[in-house]
């Protein structure tokens, strides 16, 4: 569509009803249908409705944020084996009491505010600049419950249950005026966040590396573009998992065996799915001396594909190349990933995906 015409139609989406807006204290009233709709196929953590689970009277007595971590924890098949890590919007001493009763293991950075009043260096003594980066203090409870405070680029605050202070380790950090990297103290709690942390940040990663840009006055558009983004995301997400689950990568191989006449099953269903996720891999390199690649007979003739030609490195073409009489091509199909010529004067792509009667 045109430009103009994007604009206009931006122009007039909107996503509940305006007339409702009046003595609504709902600050996210403009994009509420679109967040309650996506929390539901979500199943999101900001929704307890989505995950069936009926709250206890203890639950229904914690904040917001302690009974979303709460119910997801009784989701899990496993407990009593598993820790949980947060940032510090769930994390506080309500749910890391409520939790180790349970005998779940959690660790998590906290606000200030949050955490009660355990005896550690207040954070405005340990900003101080002759403060070195790598100190902290730390207190456990006598229920045992670890509080840490940390100086990194900036003062991290954590509770524990999972992880204590030692052994300390040492990580690298830039140091601006050496103008070089160098060792700080690490405890080990913060280690063990650090390396398992990495599911919101991996997230957010994801979503901003392919961002939707969306410029206008009215905030909630943004937000728009952002659920927008992250439904691709998580949609990926799922269908990496299903891929997973199905055996897709078992799936292909014994593709790959079908073609050259070897008899193996393929996981029903999952032909379209092989074919399909081929995107995820590199077209293969020609190693001098082996027989190329080609893909199966059922992926090469199938026509529900979006067998489409995308420009890339100079190849041999799989089609019309004869021993003496080589023609290579820019051109690969998407799907088989093989090359083939496309030009003025020979179309090998249409004849090289036209089944033989």
């Amino acid at each position: 569509m045109s430009s103009k015409r994007f604009r206009l139609m931006k122009r007039l989406v909107h996503f509940n009803d305006n007339t409702q807006i009046t003595g609504t204290i709902d600050q996210f009233f403009k994009v509420r249908p679109m967040f309650s709709h996506l929390n539901a196929v979500f199943r999101s953590k900001t929704t307890l409705e989505a995950h069936g689970v009926p709250l206890t009277p203890e639950q229904t007595a914690m904040g917001v944020t302690s009974q979303i971590v709460s119910v997801l924890a009784s989701t899990m098949s496993s407990s009593t084996t598993t820790a949980i890590f947060a940032d510090n919007f769930f994390t506080s001493l309500e749910i890391v009491r409520y939790l180790k009763d349970k005998n779940c293991r959690y660790t998590g950075t906290a606000r200030d505010n949050r955490i009660g009043k355990p005896p550690l260096k207040i954070i405005k003594e340990m900003e101080n600049k002759a403060v070195p980066r790598g100190t902290y203090d730390y207190v456990t409870s006598d229920d045992g419950i670890l509080a840490l405070r940390w100086k990194d680029n900036r003062i991290v605050t954590l509770l524990s249950t999972d992880m204590g202070a030692e052994p300390i380790s040492s990580v690298y950090r830039y140091c601006s005026e050496t103008k070089r990297k160098e060792q700080v103290s690490c405890p080990a709690v913060i280690k063990s966040y650090n390396a398992n942390m990495g599911g919101i940040d991996k997230s957010d990663m994801l979503v901003h590396l392919y961002r939707t840009p969306m410029k206008s006055k009215r905030w909630y558009m943004r937000m728009f573009a952002y659920s927008v983004d992250i439904s691709l995301t998580n949609a990926w997400v799922f269908y990496r998992r299903d891929c997973k689950a199905i055996g897709f990568l078992d799936g292909l191989y014994s593709g790959k065996l079908a073609a050259r006449g070897h008899s193996h099953r393929i996981p029903e269903g999952a032909q379209h799915l092989k074919a399909a996720s081929a995107l995820l891999f590199a077209i293969p390199t020609p190693v001098r001396g082996h027989r190329s690649t080609n893909p199966a007979i059922h992926v090469r003739f199938d026509m529900s594909l979006f067998h489409a030609p995308v420009y890339t490195n100079r190849q041999t073409c799989k089609y019309c190349s004869r021993k003496g009489n080589i023609m290579r091509s820019n051109v690969v199909c998407r799907v088989c990933k093989v090359h083939l010529c496309l030009n003025a004067g020979r179309n090998c792509f249409l004849k090289y995906h036209e089944a033989v009667a």
